[in-house]
């Protein structure tokens, strides 16, 4: 299994004047850290328009940044928001953070499930499937073709010689958001790397999982190089005693399950429910579910924290065995958002560090056990 770093650069209220800034150049020094102690990765969001949530607009930008303070870990967008963004700037804008950090690049493509974020750009939820469809088409084109052409529904390109081109060959791993059963099924497909996240709990995790390798195991797209590979992304904690993890880490969940009802509140904004298109009904309805939350019967913050199956928050045991859960059916590569709102730089560091000393290494030492039976 392989670890990696998850940034949405979230800002809790109140803000100073420093309180962006201050943020991103502490993920800058969290990632220079975490490359020191064995992690593999870190990915960047993108949203916009979400305050608290994420400050985080220009990943590619910060990704830029931190290719010139590490040497050795993968830089991940996840993901790029395929209906405001054309796949011309995309292709330009990672092939150059690809030379600018030797070939390290992962990018992710996604259509998001938030009308708020979209319709400044002037994008419709009705066209976003499509768009997203074809983004990852003709992205490995403008990658792999000295000259490229494209005459697609959503996107036409004359014959241009793009440039630059990529230095990972034939181009970087493409990825996508795996949030419902059909964007799942389609990304398995298309040849793209399912990111995975935690919040539905093991039972969600193993299905989608299950879909997804059965559908890029029986796929043949053509004109890209297949990406097969999984990842879980999970928010999370980690302290040395469990009586910091209970207090500590049920406060910090509580603030990012608050923080997922304000988004519900905010994303659908302004929209006719009776103009949701179907492939957005349950994004819609789980909202609106979540933002007249919450409701009795929920689990509450100690709750989630004590069960432990869809946050990462514990001590290193804890932590251990929460991704010996998920590795056990299939799971390839984990990415921990450590740095949650409230908390501090030197608690992310703390996590960090832990993992770096404690959790990584029982999973390097349990590789290596395994390769020396075989």
């Amino acid at each position: 299994m392989k670890f990696g770093l998850f940034y949405q650069i979230q800002v809790p209220k109140p803000w100073s004047e420093e309180s962006e800034a201050r943020r991103i150049w502490e993920a800058l020094d969290q990632i220079a850290y975490a490359e020191e102690v064995g992690y593999d990765s870190v990915w960047f969001s993108e949203h916009h328009f979400r305050p608290e949530w994420s400050h985080n607009s220009a990943p590619d930008l910060t990704l830029a940044a931190v290719s010139q303070r590490t040497s050795r870990i993968r830089l991940g967008v996840g993901v790029v928001l395929a209906p405001i963004h054309h796949p011309l700037h995309t292709a330009s804008r990672m092939a150059t953070l690809d030379i600018l950090s030797h070939g390290r690049v992962d990018v992710g493509i996604g259509r998001t499930g938030y009308p708020y974020q979209l319709t400044p750009y002037g994008a419709g939820l009705k066209d976003t499937r499509g768009m997203w469809i074809e983004y990852a088409q003709v992205l490995p084109k403008i990658w792999t073709e000295e000259v490229v052409s494209h005459e697609g529904q959503y996107y036409q390109i004359p014959p241009r010689e793009v440039l630059p081109k990529p230095l990972q060959k034939p181009h970087p791993p493409i990825w996508s958001a795996c949030s419902s059963e059909e964007t799942t099924r389609l990304a398995g497909e298309l040849g793209l790397g399912a990111l995975v996240g935690s919040e539905g709990g093991p039972e969600k995790v193993a299905g989608v999982l299950e879909l997804y390798n059965k559908t890029v195991k029986a796929s043949r797209p053509t004109g890209i190089h297949v990406n097969s590979q999984n990842a879980l992304m999970t928010a999370g904690y980690c302290h040395e005693s469990r009586k910091v993890v209970e207090e500590r880490g049920t406060e910090l969940v509580a603030w990012y399950l608050g923080q997922q009802r304000e988004r519900a509140r905010l994303v659908w904004r302004g929209v006719d429910p009776a103009t949701v298109p179907p492939d957005y009904q349950g994004y819609y309805e789980r909202d609106q579910r979540l933002a007249s939350g919450p409701h009795p019967g929920d689990p509450t913050p100690a709750d989630v924290v004590q069960k432990g199956t869809s946050f990462c928050v514990g001590t290193p045991d804890d932590c251990i065995r929460f991704y010996e859960s998920y590795e056990a059916m299939g799971v390839e590569q984990v990415f921990l958002l450590c740095a949650i709102g409230p908390a501090t730089n030197e608690e992310v560091m703390n996590t960090i560090r832990l993992f770096g000393e404690y959790v990584i290494p029982h999973f390097k030492n349990k590789e290596k056990a395994q390769a020396a039976v075989l």
